[in-house]
């Protein structure tokens, strides 16, 4: 795959063509999921990213290698639709419950002395509510309704099936905000000097819950809906 990157393209179509980007826009803190339809200039200018050394990291980043197999663009709906259930439902399914215990535990000890971790346990709790409930509405509708179109795409089908994407884009831009604020009142996961083991491992789980469901959105409104 050629390396051809321009300022005009957006960002979510960048890591649909090259998916090793995807670190380089997270250490620079550009969402490529719910942000993805803004052009790369556009990010650069809101963020005031200097061009070149971004421009570099996307290069480095786009030099395809021996791994590369796995082209998400490849797969047909049913099989991205069964990856996403297998690997990014099923992690959300197990994690969120653990993750929600881990949260009000550390918020409880460390609360008093920490008030932000409160705000946290609130916002985790309402992401939590928002994705057991979208990831049923996704399994249960939206998801049988893309297949359905793509056997057999007529007007209607296609109708029926924006709406229901609609509603499934405005509650990832929602969920996103929510991950945006819990990253913005602990300063990037910074970890206090009296922060215990359990406090550490909390933080760590977020990061890894924020990392997730960005890859996952990314599939499902860049890839899978943008389909439609």
């Amino acid at each position: 795959m050629g390396m051809n990157i321009q300022l005009t393209d957006r960002v979510g179509d960048i890591v649909r063509s090259y998916p090793k980007t995807a670190e380089v826009f997270k250490e620079y803190r550009i969402d490529f999921c719910c942000g993805g339809n803004k052009s790369l200039l556009q990010v650069i200018r809101d963020q005031e990213i200097e061009e070149e050394v971004l421009f570099k990291s996307l290069v480095e980043a786009a030099v395809p290698t021996k791994s590369d197999s796995l082209n998400w663009s490849e797969l047909s709906s049913s099989e991205l639709i069964d990856y996403i259930v297998r690997v990014h439902h099923g992690y959300l399914k197990s994690a969120l419950p653990h993750l929600s215990e881990y949260v009000k535990k550390v918020a409880r000890v460390h609360g008093p002395h920490h008030p932000e971790l409160l705000q946290v346990d609130r916002w985790f709790e309402a992401l939590k509510s928002d994705m057991e409930l979208h990831m049923e509405k996704e399994e249960r509708e939206a998801f049988p309704a893309v297949i359905a179109f793509e056997q057999d795409p007529t007007e209607l089908k296609r109708e029926r099936l924006l709406r229901i994407l609609d509603t499934l884009e405005h509650e990832h831009e929602s969920s996103g905000d929510l991950l945006k604020q819990i990253r913005e009142i602990t300063k990037d996961y910074e970890l206090p000097e009296d922060a215990c083991t359990t406090f550490q491992l909390t933080y760590l789980k977020l990061e890894e819950l924020e990392a997730d469901m960005f890859q996952h959105i990314h599939l499902e409104n860049n890839i899978l809906f943008n389909r439609a």
